[in-house]
């Protein structure tokens, strides 16, 4: 207690001759505001900016601190304020990615006991993930998928789910509230195969994903029996009668397709069909009131096909040759007026040079003996100037009557289309016609809306039309809206048509709407139409009414699933006619196996076979139940690593699924490129080992006490097919490479990516990797060797101590940045050295060390820094010393979950013999050395809002220092 009071005097002296001298003086009176507002909002990832203001005079320390630990941006430091002049101090934090939305942090600035707060709140940033399959299977009666939604967000929402057919009818749809980090499945059913529109949208965050879903029926299986899927249906109509029906349609074989349908009324004869396709033609039947039976062969460019029908009996072949530029036909048809038709079509060129393309020329003769007629046409496609241009003529006689001739022609320049057409005898013109057609978009016109017209011209008939699509506001959609006047006969109408859509309930109603004006007013017609529906049950409703013809039309029908059979019931009413009409209905999916011996007969299937083992090398009990793949079909390992897979001809990557591998396994020879032919058989071999562990160490080789910054060493690894592979060290210089094939590896360091200066000690290894088993290599590397600097002046141009406030006998590191080439820089304190700093190899003009504050030092500490060579350049600074100040800084996650592996880093501002973790009674142990710790620590599963930790160290004279850290526990 003496000595400090004899100290005190000396103290003060020393501060009042460095205010003399003009050295940086005490803050004085240092008032500090908030220049921004008081709260900001910053969605996770993001920065914020917080400007302060400080008033007063002199040198103050700047001190920043996050109530939760949020990374800041803007270092501590201090800054040299004047009497009267405000001096601005923005502040920038980045808000941590996942913490919740709502969560509040108070940023506090200090300087010389003044003190201003600004809080960045976590502003909601949605997230939204969702998967669903591009195909569903559907084997009667339902299809089946899965959709996983899940909120990425930082906050809670709610998630839509909506599934409509293509024209919009409503399917299904689900609402789910999902917390932040919440994921959810759903199994969706539809009824019926079919393409549907799949939508999910966050109700809060407005965030949507979209797709489609083709469901069709499921595939027959590369080793099972082949399929017929269909359905028998029952209806009955009142008044009316009871009708049932039966279809089906599958493949036979994979070179034959086959259908059957076939349906009965009561009082009415049966009737149905067949049919039989294969890649050369097919064969079609059909029997009831009306018949036939039809054949068609294909080969090559010649196809045929020939047909009879009844009961009026009609009898039909036509022959083609196509190939390419060119086409021939002939066509026979033998009934009561049997004609033959003989047509050619030929590409003329296919010169571009312009102004005139050459095009297509068709043309086609018909002769009808019975009559006599004889007619024919003449086509000619082309293109003048980019205009697409056609011109046709034809004729047709009849001995009873004159030749007529017909003749027409359609232009599409850019701006519009022209077409024309006229037909005369010898007796004069019989029919004549124009016709024209264009849009604002073709014209280029300015208008509010696009809109598309046209007008056409006859004898003793006018019409013209326009049409737009106008927007209409929310939930409705777009109105397709169409005016059009016509004058025909003498009688003349006009007409103005929309049509629109809009969706109510949340997606599941769908309204549509669509009307008719004009006149004569018996045109007048609306109809309204209401679809509702989901998984379960489906419901549509129809109003027609037409006032001044008069008529009031009423329907609705109803749809529902039960016991794998759909159910269906409609109800018609014609309120002027007094007539209502009663539909139900029920339809039953069918799955019909095709016999192996009639799927044999018909090619069986176009498959080739791949056979092959897995060998493991290792525990030989790993090699049942591996996965092999290869053109979208998989198979399993039996218990000595065979597999079997079917596969149609061409070229596949057989290759074990390493995604489902056994964590001790990995592929050496993992996969093999095999060509597969129809009824033939492939032999592969796949190669699998139990994974073998690579640990190194770059060690660097220094002079003894010498204290070097952490650096990271890039390493090659490469194996003994060349194959390379790079990584970087940690900052101790050691790496894991934890999943490797046996075999031989050599491990190189990268020279060329090594810090200027440093030299390579031990360049290159060899390690031999046993399955199972770790290898461990060792590289080395030398720093540049220390500067020894001459004589010549010395300035200090800066002093950064890594923390300006310390407990009472730390050590922490002091750099120093100079100009000039001194012999000896020290750290000071009232003419005692307390620190001896060296020159770091790494960056030129700075020295690094430690200094050594006192046991009993209490509140500011006066040092200087002193650089000597020749002459000596000093340079004061202050620190603040107070027990209780934290004697390190810990990095760690400030939000985590139970059950989660937290990386904490601590860095002491000391050297320690040694460092631990303490939590909840139990002791984890840090790696590391001087003043750099690392280890994992894990959050219990039961762990609070607000769990803590203590991080403690051993000094080198005993003494045991302590840091404690907060973590805010999400249980999402």
């Amino acid at each position: 207690m003496a000595s400090c009071t004899r100290q005190r005097p000396r103290l003060a002296l020393w501060i009042a001759l460095l205010i003399l001298l003009g050295g940086p003086g005490l803050g004085q009176g240092v008032q500090v505001e908030r220049a921004s507002p008081e709260v900001k909002k910053a969605a996770p990832g993001a920065t914020v900016t917080h400007v302060f203001v400080l008033r007063g005079s002199g040198r103050v320390q700047v001190r920043l601190a996050s109530q939760h630990g949020w990374p800041l941006l803007t270092r501590e430091r201090t800054v040299a304020l004047e009497a009267g002049r405000p001096y601005y101090f923005p502040v920038t934090l980045r808000v941590p990615e996942g913490v919740p939305a709502g969560t509040r942090d108070r940023l506090r600035l200090q300087a010389d006991g003044g003190f201003a707060d600004a809080f960045t709140e976590a502003a909601y940033a949605p997230g939204l993930e969702a998967r669903w399959p591009a195909e569903v299977a559907y084997l009667p009666p339902l299809g089946r998928f899965t959709l996983e939604v899940a909120n990425t967000g930082n906050g809670a929402d709610v998630v839509l789910v909506r599934l409509t057919t293509l024209e919009g009818v409503p399917v299904y749809q689900a609402r789910l509230p999902l917390e932040a980090g919440e994921r959810r499945e759903l199994r969706v059913t539809v009824a019926e195969p079919r393409v549907l529109r799949l939508l999910v949208r966050l109700e809060r965050g407005g965030l949507q994903r979209e797709g489609y879903v083709n469901v069709q029926p499921a595939r027959a299986k590369s080793d099972g029996a082949f399929r017929l899927l269909g359905r028998a249906g029952v209806a009955y109509r009142y008044p009316g009668d009871l009708s049932l029906a039966l279809g089906a349609a599958g493949p036979l074989s994979d070179f034959a397709q086959f259908s059957v349908g076939a349906g009965y009324a009561l009082g009415s004869r049966p009737a149905g069909s067949l049919g039989l396709s294969w890649q050369g033609g097919y064969l079609s039947a059909a029997f009831g009131p009306s018949y036939g039976v039809a054949l068609g062969l294909y080969e090559g460019a010649v196809s045929t096909q020939i047909a009879f029908s009844g009961p009026v009996r009609r009898g039909s072949m036509n022959f083609d040759v196509s190939g390419r530029g060119y086409g021939f036909g002939a066509a026979a048809l033998l009934d009561e007026d049997p004609s033959l038709r003989l047509s050619a079509d030929l590409a003329t060129g296919r010169d571009e040079a312009q102004p005139f393309r050459p095009g297509t020329l068709s043309a086609e003769l018909t002769l009808r003996p019975a009559r006599p007629e004889l007619s024919g046409q003449l086509a000619y496609g082309f293109s003048y100037r980019d205009w697409p241009v056609r011109l046709q003529g034809g004729f047709t006689g009849d001995a009873a009557a004159p030749v007529e001739f017909r003749f027409s022609a359609d232009v599409n320049p850019e701006p519009f289309s022209l077409g024309g057409r006229i037909a005369w005898t010898g007796l004069g013109v019989r029919d004549w016609g124009v016709a024209a057609a264009s849009s604002s978009e073709r014209l280029e016109l300015d208008l509010p809306l696009p809109v598309t017209f046209g007008a056409a011209a006859g004898p003793d008939r006018l019409s013209g039309f326009a049409r737009a699509r106008l927007d209409l506001p929310a939930p409705w959609g777009d109105l397709g809206a169409e005016a059009r006047v016509e004058r025909r006969a003498g009688r003349t109408t006009f007409t103005v048509s929309g049509s629109s859509e809009a969706s109510a309930a949340d997606g599941l109603a769908l309204i549509a709407l669509d009307g008719r004006l004009g006149w004569p007013l018996d045109l007048n017609e609306i109809k309204l139409g209401l679809r509702m529906g989901g998984s379960e049950l489906r419901t549509r409703a129809d109003l027609t009414w037409a006032p001044w013809k008069p008529g009031l039309k009423t329907a609705l029908a109803l749809e529902a699933p039960a016991g794998g059979a759909l159910l269906q019931a409609r109800v018609d009413r014609e309120w002027y006619g007094d007539r209502t009409t009663l539909s139900l209905g029920a339809q039953l999916p069918l799955v019909l196996e095709v016999p192996p011996a009639v799927t044999r007969f018909f090619g069986g299937r176009n498959v080739g076979i791949v056979a092959g083992e897995v060998r493991v090398e290792g525990p030989e009990r790993l090699r049942e139940g591996l996965v092999v793949r290869a053109g979208g079909r998989e198979a399993r390992t039996d218990a000595q690593g065979r597999f079997r897979l079917e596969l149609p001809p061409g070229t596949y990557t057989v290759a074990v699924d390493t995604t489902r591998l056994p964590a001790v396994l990995v592929p050496v020879r993992g996969q093999v490129r095999v060509e597969v032919r129809r009824k033939q058989r492939v032999s592969v071999r796949l190669v699998l080992a139990a994974r073998s562990v690579l640990e190194g160490r770059v060690r660097v080789v220094a002079e003894p006490g010498r204290e070097l910054s952490p650096r990271r060493f890039a390493v090659a690894i490469e194996d003994a097919q060349g194959r390379q592979t790079s990584l970087f060290t940690d900052p101790g210089g050691a790496f894991t490479v934890p999943a490797l094939a046996p075999g031989r590896y050599t491990v190189r360091l990268l020279e060329d990516l090594l810090p200027p200066g440093w030299e390579v000690v031990v360049a290159e290894t060899a390690v031999e990797l046993r399955p199972g088993e770790t290898g461990r290599v060792e590289l080395a590397v030398r720093p540049p060797p220390r500067k020894v600097y001459g004589g010549g002046r010395v300035q200090i141009l800066e002093v950064r101590p890594e923390a300006d406030r310390v407990p009472p006998g730390a050590a922490p590191l002091v750099d120093v940045r100079l100009q000039g080439a001194p012999g000896r820089v020290v750290v000071v304190l009232q003419g005692r050295i307390v620190g001896i700093l060296l020159p770091v190899a790494e960056e030129e003009g700075v020295w690094r060390g430690r200094l050594r504050v006192p046991d009993d030092a209490e509140g500011p500490l006066a040092l200087q820094v002193e650089a000597t060579n020749g002459t000596t350049a000093r340079f004061p600074f202050f620190l603040s010393v107070s027990r209780d100040a934290p004697w390190g800084v810990v990095r760690a996650l400030p939000v985590a979950r139970p059950g989660q592996t937290l990386a904490v880093a601590v860095h002491w501002y000391a050297p320690v013999e040694t460092s631990w973790i303490e939590a909840d009674g139990e002791r984890v142990a840090l790696a590391g050395e001087g003043a750099d710790w690392s280890g994992r620590l894990t959050v219990p599963e039961d762990a609070g809002e607000r769990w803590s930790y203590t991080v403690k160290a051993r000094l080198a004279g005993g003494a045991e220092v302590e840091l404690e850290r907060v973590v805010l526990i999400r249980n999402d």
